[in-house]
Parts: structure tokens; C-alpha cells; sequence
């Protein structure tokens, strides 16, 4: 009994600074209530408009490589899983960049099906997806 304690205890030792490095959950919260693509709904509320009502929306974080020499700048994605009528799955990213220094969150990709789009194109292929 004692061993398994000194073990879990040197389990929560070595991930917890490791867990606590990769923390992001303030960066995902902040851009999932932020109104960065409209004014009208939050980046939440978009992501889940364009998952649909069987889709599915996972937010994840994590530093670009992009931005790598600089330590405030932190990605956020909206990862979509949208169903269309005929039974597929397409996946959609929003792909956004939040500034831990000076708060501000900015609009940085939008991918269907890893491809990257434009705006104008891209909102066009969100409208066609069935």
C-alpha cells in the first residue's frame, strides 16, 4: 500500500509542473466568448452553428510554431465535426491566435477538410456543405 502511495505521489510530482506549463484553459475560454468573426455571437456560438445539431465542437490550445520565439502568443482552435445529410463527416478548424500580454485575440484560419480557405470562399463552401 505504502508503495503504490510513494509511486502516485511521484506520478503527481513530475506531470503536475508539466500539466500546469501546458495550461491553456483561460486562452480557450477567452476566445470561445470573444466575438472575433461577428459581432453578432461569440466564437462558441459560431463553432457550434457550423457543427450543426449532430456535430460535434472541441476547443484545443497550444503554441504555433508559427509564433515560436514569442512565449505570450497562444493558438486556439475550434475543431468541428459537421454530419452532412447524406451521412458524412466534414471537418472544419477556426483557427484563432490570443495574446497572453496584451489580452487581444485575432481571427487567424479557417480550414474544411485541412484545406486552408479564404473568407470569401470559405464562407461559400460553408453554406454548399450538405
Amino acid at each position: 500500500m505504502r508503495r503504490h502511495l510513494l509511486v502516485l505521489l511521484g506520478v503527481l510530482f513530475v506531470a503536475g509542473p508539466l500539466t500546469a506549463c501546458s495550461d491553456y484553459s483561460k486562452d480557450i475560454e477567452a476566445v470561445r466568448q470573444d466575438r472575433t468573426v461577428s459581432q453578432d455571437q461569440t466564437n462558441d456560438e459560431l463553432a457550434q452553428q457550423l457543427a450543426g445539431a449532430g456535430g460535434k465542437v472541441e476547443w484545443v490550445a497550444d503554441r504555433p510554431e508559427k509564433y515560436k520565439d514569442n512565449e505570450y502568443i497562444v493558438g486556439v482552435t475550434a475543431k468541428i465535426e459537421r454530419l452532412t445529410k447524406a451521412g458524412g463527416k466534414r471537418e472544419i478548424e477556426l483557427q484563432f491566435i490570443r495574446n497572453q500580454q496584451n489580452q487581444q485575440i485575432s481571427f487567424e484560419q479557417l480550414t474544411i477538410d485541412g484545406q486552408p480557405q479564404g473568407l470569401v470562399g470559405g464562407a461559400l463552401n460553408l453554406l454548399l456543405m450538405q
